[in-house]
């Protein structure tokens, strides 16, 4: 079941109720709820309707990966690979309408391979997970290596230099 809701309203509860540390100012698109008594997606009434599509995706990508046992306990991790996958199920046209959404059009021409790799196949699925990886991988590559040069000194001569 989907449910539009104002969800600012439930920010305090899930301070107060949920497992992750939430800062004041955060806010929700969408929630997930998954149990005995049956599955709800709730979404933020207050989004624009491309972004509404593009959260009921995002929230039935947590579903799929839990259900399938292939949700992390690292979180920040699985809402990024979330994300990802969620960009390669929308379609072009709901993305091109979100903010940034020839950045998201581009995302998922990549995730997808312009198209070849469908999401609702294993192989498909597979082989956006393997360009998921790869742009994981980049990314802390990335961050790792400024991470040593910011943290190397500079020569003396350098630092002369850039002093004068």
């Amino acid at each position: 079941m989907i449910e539009e809701k104002h969800l600012r309203r439930f920010r305090t509860l899930l301070r107060q109720v949920g497992d992750l540390p939430l800062s004041r100012d955060t806010t929700f698109a969408g929630l997930l709820h998954m149990g005995e008594e049956g599955n709800e997606i709730w979404v933020e009434a207050g989004l624009p309707e491309p972004e509404k599509q593009f959260t009921i995706v995002h929230e039935l990508v947590h579903a799929r990966r839990q259900r399938s046992s292939e949700d992390l306990a690292d979180d920040a991790l699985e809402e990024t690979i979330v994300e990802l996958e969620a960009v390669a199920r929308v379609s072009k046209r709901i993305l091109k309408r979100m903010p940034s959404g020839v950045v998201l059009s581009v995302l998922h021409d990549y995730l997808t391979g312009r198209g070849r790799n469908n999401p609702d196949t294993r192989a498909g699925l597979g082989a956006i997970y393997r360009r998921i990886w790869i742009l994981l991988v980049a990314r802390t590559t990335r961050r790792a290596t400024v991470s040593r040069v910011a943290a190397r000194p500079r020569p003396k001569a350098s630092r002369l230099q850039a002093g004068s």
